[in-house]
C-alpha cells in the first residue's frame, strides 16, 4: 500500500541538486497550505535549481523517504545523512513571528517601528521598501529570519492612506516566503 498522503504521480518539488548531482535528501517539507511535498538536500534550493517530479520518482531514488511518509502537513524532517534518523519538527517552529495589526498602524513610520522590533533590526536598517525586501528575502540583516511567518491582521481596518504601502508590504512578505518559506497568515 502506498504510505503517502498524495498518490505517486503527484508532482513534488526537489532540484538539481537531488536529481542531477545526486545529493543526498535531508530536508523534506510537507507544506501545509496544499499538502505538497519538497524533498531537498543541504544545498538549499533556489528557483533556478528547482525541478518537479513525481513522487513516485523520489521514492525511486531514495527509498528511505518512506521512513517520513506519515511526516503530517505543516511540518518537516531533517537529518544529517542518508542513515542517519529523521528529526521532526513543526515546518516553522523556529521561524521569527512578525505581527502586524494594521488597525493600529497609523503611519508608516509606526510600522518600521513595530516591525523593526520584532525583527531585532539594526539601528541603521533602512526606513524604506527596498530596504525591507533586502531584510526579509536576502536576509543577514536582522538578527532574526528569514524565514519568517507573517501574521497581518485587520488588513480591511487599514488607514486609507497606508493601503498602497500595506499592498506593497504584503507582496514583500510573500516573495520572502517564496524565496525562504515561511508563512502568511491574514486574518480580518
Amino acid at each position: 500500500m502506498w504510505p503517502f498522503d498524495q498518490p505517486p504521480n503527484c508532482a513534488t518539488f526537489t532540484t538539481r541538486h537531488v536529481m542531477t548531482h545526486h545529493r543526498p535528501i535531508t530536508r523534506v517539507v510537507h507544506d501545509a497550505a496544499d499538502h505538497g511535498w519538497q524533498f531537498l538536500s543541504d544545498e538549499g534550493a533556489s528557483m533556478e535549481d528547482a525541478l518537479l517530479v513525481c513522487l513516485n520518482d523520489i521514492v525511486a531514488y531514495d527509498h528511505t523517504v518512506l521512513e517520513i511518509a506519515d511526516l503530517p502537513p505543516g511540518w518537516i524532517a531533517t537529518r544529517d545523512r542518508v542513515g542517519s534518523p529523521w528529526t521532526r519538527a513543526t515546518q516553522y517552529a523556529n521561524a521569527a513571528q512578525i505581527m502586524v495589526d494594521w488597525s493600529k498602524i497609523g503611519s508608516i513610520s509606526e510600522f518600521y517601528e513595530v516591525v523593526f522590533r520584532q525583527c531585532e533590526s539594526p539601528d541603521w536598517h533602512g526606513r524604506n521598501l527596498n530596504a525591507i525586501a533586502d531584510s526579509w528575502i536576502a536576509g543577514g540583516i536582522n538578527a532574526v529570519g528569514p524565514p519568517y511567518v507573517f501574521i497581518f491582521s485587520s488588513l480591511k481596518r487599514t488607514a486609507p492612506d497606508l493601503l498602497q504601502f500595506r499592498d506593497a508590504v504584503l507582496g514583500i512578505a510573500q516573495e520572502s516566503i517564496d524565496v525562504n518559506g515561511g508563512l502568511l497568515e491574514t486574518l480580518d
